[in-house]
């Protein structure tokens, strides 16, 4: 466990970036750092070595192809919905295959309400798949429309002087313009106040999959060949923000409920949550 954690840390430096880069998962994980409960943060410092969640939060990109498969299948970082913006539940449809990081997400909220019974290796896997998965999520590029957009942005499109590949912008590029750490975009995007915080995280993962799905509907309206202008820029940019900040303050309530019973018990009669 000890050599995973130092592995992990290593990789940091060395990767390549996917969905949101390292600045956008990092800041997720530091705003919902900031919004967990005081049991929460010690139970996840207890299974992660002492670290934080912050630490781990590209964890699932830089293992990209060495994590685990699960019935022979790698754990999906994109969810699929319908022209309705509703997500599709599970992972099967007929005979069909459907990559649901949201399915995913649950099932480890599950197990993860009993972490002291489960090995050191599954538990911090899950933690730190949680963590980044909750991030992707969030991430525009990782929605699939059935069927008018399934292609999640792998096509060309000019972003200044160059062609791009349009995920890579949703990958990194976006924030590649703030001139900030983590921590910085961390307490500049969190300023909701607690009212606009519990909106945000009403209900559960699947919930959330469909408002990111309907916010995130105009960025797959951009199609090959065209010209990312400044404008549409800097209106994304508010997006960006807007999604990465929501992820934090639901993935700060996913795990409140995992490691804080006492926060759990209002989200009982939830059967999202359920063990």
């Amino acid at each position: 466990m000890k050599r995973a954690l130092i592995i992990a840390i290593s990789l940091l430096l060395v990767v390549p970036s996917f969905g949101w880069g390292r600045l956008g998962h990092a800041t997720v994980a530091r705003i919902a750092e900031n919004h967990l409960t005081k049991t929460a943060k010690e139970q996840l410092s207890k299974y992660l070595n002492g670290s934080s969640i912050v630490e781990y939060a590209s964890y699932a990109d830089e293992y990209k192809d060495k994590l685990p498969f699960v019935d022979g299948i790698a754990y999906p970082h994109t969810f699929e919905v319908n022209m309705d913006f509703e997500p599709f539940k599970g992972i099967y449809d007929g005979d069909r295959y459907v990559k649901n990081c949201v399915h995913v997400i649950e099932t480890f909220a599950g197990e993860l309400r009993d972490a002291r019974n489960m090995t050191d290796s599954l538990r911090f896997l899950e933690i730190v798949l949680t963590v980044h998965f909750v991030g992707d999520m969030h991430c525009p590029e990782h929605i699939r429309y059935n069927p008018e957009d399934m292609t999640i942005g792998y096509y060309k499109v000019k972003y200044g002087n160059e062609d791009l590949r349009y995920h890579t912008y949703w990958d990194d590029r976006c924030l590649a313009t703030y001139p900030w750490s983590f921590g910085d975009l961390a307490y500049l995007f969190d300023d909701c106040s607690e009212k606009e915080i519990a909106e945000i995280t009403a209900g559960g993962p699947y919930d959330w999959a469909r408002d990111c799905a309907e916010k995130s509907w105009p960025v797959h309206l951009i199609k090959e060949g065209d010209t990312l202008t400044k404008d549409w820029q800097l209106e994304t940019r508010v997006l960006a923000k807007t999604q990465i900040r929501n992820a934090g303050y639901r993935l700060a309530k996913l795990l409140n409920i995992i490691f804080d019973p006492k926060y759990a018990r209002k989200y009982q009669k939830n059967p999202i949550f359920a063990k």
